[in-house]
C-alpha cells in the first residue's frame, strides 16, 4: 500500500514538473518570438508587451511608430520645401532685378541712340515724339526726360517739366555700368529706379536720356512670384503627406501584423498566420515568424498531450489508490468511488466549473487515504469496534492530513480529508469547526460519505434502506449537515428510482464508462448484504484482479 502511494506521489510529482515545463516553454517561446523581431524592437519598430502602466487607445496611437515615421517625415519635408522655397525666393527676386536692371539699361540705350541727332539738330517735336512713344509703350514708366549737356530739360513725358532743369538725384546708384547708371530715387511721391544713359553722336556726347520705372513694378513681379513658389510649396507637401502616410502604412503594417502575432503567442495562441507577400527584407522577417509559431505550436501541441497523459494516469493512480484503499476492507469496496459520484452530482447542482468538480473528485478518491495507518485487524473486525479502536479510526483524518502533505501538490486535498468528518454544528472532530468554518468540499463529502457509509452492510449490522439513509440525513440536517446541502442532495436521490439508477448515471463524465464505474455499480449489489469474511474476501481478490487490468504505469 505504501508503494502504491509512493508511485501515485512520483506520477504528481512527475505531472507538476510538465505543468512547470510547459510555463517555462510558455515563457521561452515567447522569448524565442521575441528575439526574432528583437532588432525592429529595439529600434523601437515593434511595440512592447502589454503592462500595465503603458499607453492605450488614443495616447497610444499618438506614440505609434506609424504617427512618428509620419510627423518626422513630415518634419523634413516641411524644412526642405520651406528651406527650398527661401533659395528660390531670393534666386527669383534676383532674377527679376537683373531682368528690370536689363530692360532700363535697354530703354535708356534705345532712346539715347534714337534721340543723339534730334538733341544735335534741336529737333523738339521730334525729342517730344520719341519720348511720348517709349513712355506709352511701357506702362510702368513713370517719366522719360532728354537733357542737354548743362542739364536742362529739350523733352519730358509731363510738357509741363519742358525747358526746366533736371535735379539730379544725390543718392549713391544701385548699379553703375560703362554705358549707364541705375538709381533709386523718389520722384512726384513715387518710388521709382532711375536709369540715366549718355546720348552721343560720333562719340560725342550731346545730352542725357533719364527714364524713370516705377519700382513698384518689380514688388509686384516678386509678390506674384512668391505667391507661386509657395503655392507649389504647398502642393508639394500636401502630395508628400500622402506619399508619406502611404509609405509608412507600408512599411509599418508588417511591423503591426508582428507586433500582433508576438501579442497572440504571449497570450498562448501559438497557431498565428501572418500574411505577408512582399519580398523584402520584412516580408522574409514575418515567413521566418510563421515557420518559428508553427514550431512553437507544434512543439506545444506536444507537451500538452504529454501533460494529458501524465495528468490521465495520475487521475488513474488516484482512483487504484482509493480502490486499494476500498479493498482493505471486506466490507466497503467500491465506497470512494460511491462517495465520488454523490459529491460530485451535488456539486454540478451547485454550479460547480468542470476544473471544481475534478478537484472534488480527486479529494474524494482520497478522503479515506489516512486509514492507511488503521491495521487490517480493526477495518476488518467482526463485531463493533470497542472506544480505543474508536479512537484510533478517529485518527485518520489527521493522518491522511499528514500523508498528503508530504507533496505540495497534494495540499489542496487536505482540507476535504482532514475536515469531512466535521460537525454542522460543530460537534465534530479532529478540530470542532462549525458551518461556514467548515470547507465545501468537506461538507459535501460528509453527506455522501454518511450515505453510503449508513446504506452499507457491515457483519455485525445490515445497511440502511434508501429511504432510512434518507430519513437519517434529514434528521440531522442542520445539526451534522448543512442544510442546504441536504435539500440539495435528497432532491437529487428523489430524481433516481434507487441507488443502482443512481450510480449508473455517472459521475463528472456522464457518458465515460471505465473500470472504476463498473466498480461503484457493481459493489452496489453486494455492499448492502450481510457478508461473510469469505465474500469480503472474494471481492477483495475482485478489486486485486481489476488492478491487474489496469494500464500500467510507468
Amino acid at each position: 500500500m505504501l508503494k502504491l502511494f509512493g508511485m501515485f506521489i512520483h506520477f504528481r510529482l512527475i505531472l507538476r514538473t510538465t505543468n512547470n515545463i510547459l510555463s517555462d516553454d510558455h515563457s521561452i517561446m515567447t522569448n524565442s518570438a521575441e528575439n526574432n523581431v528583437s532588432e525592429l524592437t529595439s529600434k523601437g519598430s515593434l511595440p512592447p508587451k502589454h503592462q500595465s502602466g503603458q499607453p492605450q487607445g488614443l495616447t497610444k496611437k499618438v506614440l505609434s511608430i506609424r504617427t512618428k515615421l509620419t510627423v518626422l517625415s513630415l518634419v523634413l519635408i516641411a524644412f526642405l520645401t520651406l528651406g527650398s522655397s527661401i533659395i528660390m525666393i531670393q534666386s527669383m527676386d534676383q532674377i527679376l532685378f537683373e531682368a528690370l536692371v536689363d530692360r532700363g539699361q535697354s530703354l535708356a540705350n534705345n532712346t539715347a541712340t534714337s534721340a543723339a541727332y534730334s538733341i544735335l539738330a534741336r529737333d523738339q517735336l521730334a525729342l517730344d515724339n520719341l519720348a511720348a512713344k517709349i513712355s506709352s509703350s511701357q506702362n510702368d514708366i513713370r517719366y522719360l526726360a532728354i537733357l542737354d549737356l548743362d542739364g536742362n530739360i529739350l523733352a519730358h513725358t509731363q510738357l509741363e517739366e519742358t525747358g526746366s532743369r533736371f535735379i539730379q538725384s544725390e543718392t549713391q546708384p544701385v548699379v553703375r555700368e560703362q554705358d549707364f547708371t541705375m538709381y533709386k530715387v523718389e520722384r512726384g511721391g513715387y518710388s521709382t529706379f532711375e536709369f540715366a544713359t549718355e546720348a552721343t553722336f560720333a562719340n560725342k556726347p550731346v545730352g542725357t536720356v533719364v527714364i524713370g520705372i516705377d519700382s513698384s513694378t518689380l514688388l509686384t513681379e516678386k509678390t506674384s512670384a512668391r505667391n507661386t513658389i509657395a503655392i507649389i510649396s504647398l502642393a508639394v507637401m500636401i502630395l508628400g503627406a500622402f506619399a508619406t502616410f502611404f509609405l509608412s502604412r507600408m512599411v509599418t503594417s508588417p511591423i503591426e501584423r508582428l507586433a500582433e502575432g508576438v501579442s497572440q503567442i504571449t497570450s498562448g495562441n501559438y497557431n498565428v498566420d501572418i500574411k505577408s507577400n512582399s519580398m523584402d527584407e520584412l516580408g522574409d522577417l514575418t515567413r521566418s515568424f510563421n515557420q518559428m509559431s508553427q514550431v512553437i505550436h507544434s512543439q506545444r501541441k506536444r507537451l500538452e498531450d504529454y501533460a494529458d497523459n501524465l495528468e490521465e494516469a495520475y487521475i488513474s493512480t488516484v482512483r487504484i489508490l482509493a480502490a486499494a484503499l476500498d479493498a482493505r476492507d471486506n466490507y466497503t469496496l467500491g465506497h470512494s468511488e460511491r462517495v465520488a459520484f454523490i459529491s460530485i452530482l451535488i456539486g454540478k447542482r451547485l454550479g460547480l466549473d468542470k476544473m471544481e468538480l475534478k478537484e472534488l473528485e480527486m479529494a474524494c478518491f482520497l478522503h479515506d487515504i489516512g486509514k492507511i495507518h488503521v491495521s487490517d485487524q480493526i477495518l476488518n473486525k467482526p463485531i463493533p469496534l470497542d472506544l480505543e479502536e474508536y479512537q484510533i479510526i478517529k485518527k485518520h483524518p489527521i493522518q491522511g492530513a499528514d500523508v498528503l502533505s508530504l507533496a505540495e501538490s497534494l495540499h489542496k486535498y487536505i482540507p476535504v480529508v482532514l475536515h469531512h468528518h466535521e460537525w454542522f454544528n460543530g460537534q465534530g472532530y479532529p478540530h470542532g469547526l462549525e458551518g461556514d468554518e467548515i470547507d465545501l468540499f468537506a461538507q459535501i463529502v460528509a453527506i455522501a460519505d454518511s450515505y453510503d457509509a449508513m446504506t452499507s452492510s457491515r457483519p455485525y449490522r445490515k445497511g440502511s434502506t434508501r429511504e432510512q439513509a434518507m430519513a437519517e440525513i434529514i434528521r440531522f440536517s442542520g445539526l451534522q449537515f448543512n442544510p442546504k446541502l441536504v435539500d440539495i442532495f435528497i432532491e437529487i436521490l428523489n430524481k433516481f428510482e434507487d441507488d443502482e439508477a443512481l450510480f449508473s448515471s455517472g459521475g463528472l463524465y456522464a457518458n465515460q464508462k471505465n473500470l472504476f464505474t463498473n466498480i461503484a455499480v457493481s459493489s452496489y449489489g453486494s455492499k448492502r448484504l450481510h457478508q461473510s469474511p469469505e465474500q469480503g474476501q472474494a471481492l477483495q481478490l475482485q478489486g486485486r484482479n481489476a488492478f491487474k487490468g489496469s494500464p500500467k504505469i510507468h
